[in-house]
């Protein structure tokens, strides 16, 4: 009995031990193949991730491609901007400066019609005044009335001294009489000139007041006018 008791523990230690062999052994297996499959799975997750990446990293170079080009686009556009700006600007300013040119031209054809409106009025005033000089007007014929009674008056002092040299006093005084007459239609005449004179002297000083304020006048459409 000891002896088959002894037998069978140790057929039972010898079972024990295999089977823990084998289960250690197919754990190991197991272990193996799920290490395996494991680095498998995780080498083709690698290998999708790295093809992922590769792809990514080349629509990323693509992408900055896209955006340089942009970006140079968008550059040239900026300045193609700031170039039409400048444009516009001068453009501006060159409409400015005609509308100035012609709002400055319009005002020195105003200011030429109106001085060739007072040319004509000065002329006429000047003719005026020389009209009142002319022997037709009346200081003209004041002035030959004053002579003609003058020299009347000198023949007939003449005619007086000769008969008074001949001892004709009656028909001396007479001649000397109408000498007087004469003297004093000549006086009546020059004050008549004379007062003729004042008004031509009126009439001149108010012309040359026109010149003067002509002259000014010019003067004003020089600068309106850039002369």
């Amino acid at each position: 009995m000891r002896g088959g008791g002894t037998v069978t523990a140790s057929t039972n230690r010898s079972g024990i031990d295999v089977r823990l062999l084998l289960v250690v052994a197919i754990a190991l297996v197991l272990g193996l193949a799920a290490a395996g499959a494991w680095a498998l799975t995780t080498n083709n997750d690698l290998e999708s991730t790295r093809a992922t990446l590769a792809s990514t990293s080349g629509d990323l170079d693509a992408a900055k491609g896209d955006l340089t080009e942009s970006t140079a686009t968008l550059d040239a556009t900026t300045a193609d901007l700031a170039a039409a700006r400048d444009a516009i600007k001068k453009d501006q300013a060159k409409a400015t400066s005609l509308n100035f040119q012609i709002e400055r031209k319009g005002a020195c054809i105003a200011a030429q019609a109106a001085n060739l409106a007072e040319i004509r009025r000065i002329l006429a005033l000047e003719r005026v005044d020389f009209a009142r000089t002319g022997s037709t007007s009346a200081w003209g014929r004041a002035h030959s009335a004053a002579q003609k009674a003058i020299n009347l008056a000198i023949d007939d002092l003449d005619k007086a001294y000769q008969n008074a040299a001949a001892g004709r006093y009656g028909t001396a005084n007479t001649w000397i009489d109408k000498s007087n007459a004469q003297i004093r239609v000549s006086n009546s005449q020059l004050k008549n000139e004379d007062k003729q004179v004042d008004a031509i002297n009126k009439s001149t000083d108010a012309t040359n007041g026109a010149n003067d304020a002509f002259t000014k006048t010019l003067d004003e459409t020089s600068s309106t006018c850039g002369a």
